[in-house]
């Protein structure tokens, strides 16, 4: 199967998985704003909102992990900026929705947040990634405030660059030259918190699981995917009959459901990264982010 061909058919899944199982009940009544560009006017149209262009900043700490490596990988700091559309409406009664669609650009190095940290590891790592996501949550209007749970998911590309790797042994050297110095394709997940403090300027935190795969075998992929956007939509169906049903404590479940299921998918593909099939341990990543948001 050519490249083009399974790129083609990521991207129907992709479309279908996020049409098919959207949160985005809009009212009859939204409508475009007229003063707005072109790129504004599609946006708004295919995402059937009224979507803002946002940027965030984010720092933190990143951990990489694989369950087969014998030495100890690195804890580097990690600076992530995001670039994408936002909208933040009420949704149902005292419900309100966050909407988030961006792309970002991750940088790692124990340099990063060396004040934050000593060094830790048997060896030392910078990586780098780039990909695009949608987080959604759902929370309250507080006053002045809105506070909004959320979940995000999505695609990505890492590389990560290696040095001094006298003291490991060959089995973890073989490991590392399966990332070494070139993007490996993988998918992440991330829980937390958005504090919008003022129609443009939001606090967020969060904590992040990412799998970086070693090879990329597209339909054994597809089929974990696929296993794994069922799950997840039908615990977005069900979660957000919670919140119809009592829009109190339904934001609280939606955010324990969706991070709880996909903490559990992340246990099973860390260990096989095309679970539920048989096949290959991969790298993974845990990290930890705190940030500042920007809406236009």
């Amino acid at each position: 199967m050519t490249k083009f061909y399974q790129l083609s058919i990521l991207l129907f899944i992709l479309c279908f998985t996020s049409a098919l199982f959207s949160q985005d009940e809009k009212s009859d009544n939204d409508t475009t704003g007229t003063d707005g560009s072109q790129v504004e006017e599609v946006i708004d149209w295919a995402w059937h909102g009224k979507f803002y262009p946002f940027v965030e900043a984010t720092a933190g700490l990143a951990q990489l992990k694989h369950e087969k490596f014998e030495g100890v990988l690195p804890e580097n700091g990690l600076a992530e900026i995001k670039l994408g559309y936002a909208q933040i409406q009420e949704y149902e009664s005292i419900v309100w929705e966050l909407d988030e669609r961006f792309i970002f650009g991750t940088y790692m190095s124990e340099d990063v947040a060396s004040f934050l940290s000593p060094a830790t590891g048997d060896f030392k790592a910078k990586v780098t990634r780039f990909g695009f996501g949608n987080r959604i949550g759902y929370g309250y209007h507080l006053g002045p405030i809105e506070l909004l749970p959320f979940f995000q998911s999505g695609l990505l590309w890492t590389k990560i660059k290696t040095d001094t790797l006298n003291d490991l042994s060959q089995h973890d050297k073989d490991i590392l030259a399966r990332y070494e110095g070139v993007y490996r394709f993988g998918m992440h997940s991330e829980g937390g918190v958005k504090v919008q403090l003022f129609k443009s300027l939001g606090l967020v935190g969060s904590y992040e699981l990412a799998v970086i795969y070693p090879r990329h075998i597209f339909m054994e992929w597809l089929g974990s995917y696929i296993v794994i956007q069922i799950g997840m939509g039908m615990i977005s169906v069900f979660a957000d009959d919670i919140i119809k049903s009592s829009p109190l404590f339904g934001p609280i479940f939606y955010f324990v459901l969706k991070n709880g299921l996909a903490y559990a998918f992340y246990q099973g593909v860390k260990e096989k990264m095309n679970w539920p099939f048989e096949s290959e341990t991969p790298m993974t990543m845990e990290n930890i982010k705190v940030g500042i948001s920007f809406t236009f």
